[in-house]
């Protein structure tokens, strides 16, 4: 079964969410929270955290999704003239620049989604943009403990995505989707089954602490105060109040085609926010999580990002569309892979070089040191077995060599050819000692370029091998026997042996002896050299002792009975 992780980091606290089986049908392998410390040093504990769980829980980290606060995010509506999104990701950027002005676009990763289109006319988006510094700090928490996410979005897709998985979502009514964040809590309001808006609003379930006074120089430093639980309360009361008036600007603001009926939360807990109705529409805890994760809404961002490993949900963002480090499994590979090919090309080059320098000794050798090449040891030792030396009484191949053969055997060894090389040189005097031999042989009349008749002999003992090939199955008698070539008729046909017998087939009946007879017409027209097999009429022996055919013919083409093989 197919595993898939989920992971929202948040400013405080993480969530992973790891699930086996499929969208339809799936298990909880954990599910898991923790704090994220202050300080330089949080984000390794997070890590070092993180690797514990993967090997506590034999997590596979092939299918990773990560979520990432809201709060980091810019929100932007955005029309423009057209539908197709590949045009819309070749301008998406240049067109949002100037709503950004906070931002140089080019230090920031820009990713929409289509909240409405017409055909060809027009379309509505949604336009996101996060830092790509912010977002490159989440990522490397997750690179590091060996989690690499496959894609990332922000905390209001997973949200979205999960709640329509969930069943949460309803076709005729519009759904306002909250999730309290660790700095800023999420709003996503629904039409129906397709997200209508999408906003962070600047306030979360954790208030920025009370810093420790500055150290006076050559004293202790502080120890940081510690709040009171009144003060605690009272906070989160004031952070939950803000939270339903900016939820309230939004529900009385949004355009929707249905009437908003229900307010869902999740993520942290926070007193004063849900059970409570606001604008006469009832606020209700999201509960969709399975099984042993019920009771846990804050881990409701990392399950919908786990979902998106099963292709859950509608939505499909893409805030790694621009690199930060690495995009996709393929492009993991490219250093690698740039690595292997410099190796191989040096090492190729290197072999080139070492080739050279031997195919150059093979055909130079160090004639400056008296050294000669391999190839004009091989010539000089070739011309002393093949020419006539004076010098030298022994026997040889060719005493009396054409001239204009020993003259050019001569030059090569002499080194006067300079336009070819010394392998070029032999091959050369091969072939020329070939073709002096072949002018000889047909001079003899050792060689003949007219085409043999085809063997009438082996013709028989192909036929009669055949037949004897059935051994005692088959009894039969031949009462005459002719073999005789035939030349072809036409330059597209071969010329063939035409056999001709008359045959006695002997057994109890003459049913049993024409069964022997049908098998061997059987076994001759299966054989390759069997031309043509031409049946006759038989008759029935005296007796009912068999059968007996006259003029049975057999055409064999002798050739094809040896195809690798000229006559």
């Amino acid at each position: 079964m197919a595993q898939s992780i989920g992971i929202h980091l948040g400013e405080r606290r993480f969530h992973l969410v790891a699930l086996d089986g499929n969208l339809k049908k799936h298990k909880v392998v954990c599910g898991v929270s923790g704090d994220i410390p202050p300080g330089e040093s949080g984000a390794d504990e997070t890590v070092a955290r993180l690797r514990e769980l993967v090997k506590e829980h034999k997590l596979s980290a092939d299918t990773v999704f990560l979520a990432c606060d809201s709060g980091l995010a810019a929100y932007r509506n955005l029309t423009l003239p057209f539908d197709d999104r590949d045009k819309i990701e070749e301008v998406i950027k240049f067109e949002v620049e100037s709503n950004l002005p906070q931002y140089d676009i080019d230090q920031v990763v820009v990713d929409f989604h289509v909240l409405s289109s017409k055909p060809g006319v027009e379309s509505n988006l949604l336009v996101t943009a996060v830092p790509k510094e912010r977002l490159a700090r989440v990522l490397s928490i997750c690179e590091r403990a060996g989690l690499e996410p496959q894609e990332t979005e922000l905390e209001g897709t997973a949200l979205f995505d999960a709640a329509l998985e969930g069943g949460v979502l309803v076709e005729e009514q519009a759904t306002v989707l909250l999730h309290v964040g660790d700095t800023s809590t999420t709003v996503a309001v629904a039409d129906g089954l397709r997200l209508a808006a999408l906003r962070a609003i600047r306030v979360g379930a954790f208030q920025a602490p009370i810093e420790a006074p500055a150290p006076v120089e050559g004293e202790a430093p502080a120890p940081p105060p510690v709040e009171d639980p009144e003060q605690l309360a009272r906070r989160g009361l004031e952070a939950a109040q803000r939270i339903r008036r900016e939820l309230g600007r939004t529900l009385s603001g949004v355009r929707t085609q249905h009437e908003i009926k229900r307010v869902y939360v999740g993520g942290n807990p926070l007193p004063g926010l849900a059970d409570e109705a606001l604008l006469d529409v009832p606020v209700e805890p999201l509960a969709i999580l399975p099984g042993d994760l019920a009771g846990e809404p804050e881990l409701i961002a990392a399950y919908g990002a786990a979902l998106h490993g099963y292709e859950g949900g509608v939505l499909r963002p893409q805030l790694r569309r621009e690199e930060l480090r690495f995009t996709g499994k393929f492009e993991r590979l490219e250093l690698p892979l740039a690595v292997f090919t410099l190796l191989l090309f040096t090492l190729l080059f290197v072999q080139f070089i070492v080739l050279d320098k031997q195919i150059e000794w093979r055909d130079e050798g160090d004639i400056a040191h008296g050294f000669p090449g391999d190839m004009q040891l091989w010539l000089e030792a070739s011309n002393q077995r093949l020419f006539q030396d004076p010098k030298n009484p022994r026997a040889v191949r060719l005493p009396n060599p054409p001239p204009q053969l020993a003259k050019t055997a001569a030059d090569f060894q002499a080194g006067l050819d300079e336009t070819r090389t010394k392998f070029e040189e032999i091959t050369f005097l091969s072939r020329s000692i070939k073709e002096e031999i072949r002018k000889i042989s047909t001079r003899l009349g050792q060689v003949s370029e007219i085409k043999q008749p085809q063997s009438a002999l082996e013709a028989t003992t192909l036929v009669m091998d055949q037949m004897s090939k059935r051994g005692a199955e088959m009894r039969f008698a031949i009462r005459a026997f002719e073999a005789r070539y035939t030349r072809s008729q036409g330059d597209n046909k071969d010329d063939y042996v035409l056999v001709t017998m008359d045959v006695d087939f002997l057994g109890e009946n003459s049913v049993e002896a024409t069964h022997d007879y049908n098998e061997m017409e059987n076994d001759f027209r299966a054989q390759a050299w069997c031309a043509d097999f031409e049946g006759k009429s038989t008759k029935v022996i005296e007796g009912d002792k068999g059968i007996y055919v006259d003029h049975l013919t057999i055409q064999v083409n002798v050739e094809k009975a040896h195809p690798g093989e000229q006559p």
